[in-house]
This record gives structure tokens, C-alpha cells and sequence, in this order.
């Protein structure tokens, strides 16, 4: 007669090495996705640098990535709003400078509202309405560079619009990956 326990160890030891097998092979998947998104997108150093720089992408999935990609943008954002904004609108002098900036400062904080309701949307595997409301934003920052573009002034803060469609950018390969675009 079979004893329980040897039962048991017939059924446990397979769970054991499968499971201990697939969060390896899950570590090889992330690491392959990620070089794999970041190649594809046309930032490819923004990419790398973006999920090197946090701590969550070692055991982010596709959409943790796509989180990643958001909150970036985010962080960017109100960086900023918060911070960089202010600081030059204080050395400004001409007023239609200091309204082009504020303007860019408004438009921020409507693309951060978006953002916002977009990271809601993709933690809550929503990704089509993600991918809205992240196009929202993406098009209300590229308004802040349109306020330069119609000038012959440069925009102080002409590195935040062009960073943050790249992670838009970054973010919509990541769309494709999990075949929401």
C-alpha cells in the first residue's frame, strides 16, 4: 500500500520545480521585454534609463512596465510644475515670456490630471482608456511647445515636452506588447 506521504511527495515535489522554474523563467521574460520595448521604442535611452532607474521594473509584467511609464511622466511633470517653473518665472522680466510659461505651467497640470486617471486606468488593466486619457496628456504638452515654436524664443524648459512624449512613446510600445493600441 502507497503511503500518504508518498502521495503527497509525488504531487508537491512537481508544484515545487515548476514554481521555482517559472519565477526564474519570469526574471529571464521581464529582462527580455524590457531591452526588447526599449528597442522598439524610439527612445531607447530614455527607456533604459527610465527602468533602470526604478526600483519596481525588476519584477514588473508588461503593464507594471506600462505603470512605470506613466509615473515617469508624472514625476517629470510635476518636477516641473513644482519646481523648475517657478524658479524661472521669477528671473522673467517680459510679461508675454512669463505668460508663454505659465501657460506651459497650466497645460502641465492638465496633462497631469490626466496622467493621474490614466495610471488609475492601467493599474486597473483599463488600457484602452489608459491609452486615452495618456494621449490627452501627450497632446495638451505638446501645446506648451507650440506656445515656443510660434516665437523666436527659446523655451527654458524645452527638455520637459520632448522627454515626456518620449515616455509616451515608451509607454505606447508597451500598448503593443500587450496588443492594446
Amino acid at each position: 500500500m502507497v503511503s500518504p506521504i508518498s502521495c503527497l511527495s509525488i504531487l508537491v515535489i512537481p508544484l515545487l520545480v515548476t514554481s521555482l522554474f517559472y519565477q526564474v523563467s519570469n526574471a529571464c521574460v521581464n529582462a527580455t521585454y524590457r531591452d526588447r520595448i526599449c528597442k522598439q521604442s524610439t527612445y531607447y535611452d530614455l527607456c533604459t534609463d527610465t527602468f533602470a532607474s526604478d526600483n519596481r521594473t525588476s519584477t514588473a509584467d508588461l503593464s507594471g512596465l506600462l505603470l512605470i511609464s506613466i509615473s515617469s511622466n508624472m514625476n517629470l511633470l510635476e518636477n516641473t510644475t513644482v519646481h523648475r517653473i517657478p524658479g524661472i518665472l521669477k528671473m522673467l522680466n517680459d510679461t508675454q515670456d512669463k505668460a508663454r510659461l505659465q501657460n506651459c505651467q497650466t497645460d502641465f497640470i492638465y496633462a497631469l490630471g490626466k496622467l493621474s486617471a490614466a495610471y488609475l486606468a492601467t493599474g486597473s488593466k483599463n488600457y484602452r482608456e489608459g491609452k486615452n486619457l495618456t494621449t490627452d496628456a501627450y497632446l495638451k504638452v505638446l501645446e506648451c511647445e507650440k506656445e515656443y515654436n510660434s516665437t523666436n524664443f527659446a523655451s527654458p524648459i524645452a527638455d520637459v515636452p520632448e522627454k515626456s512624449t518620449g515616455l509616451y512613446f515608451i509607454g505606447y510600445t508597451i500598448l503593443r506588447w500587450l496588443r492594446y493600441t
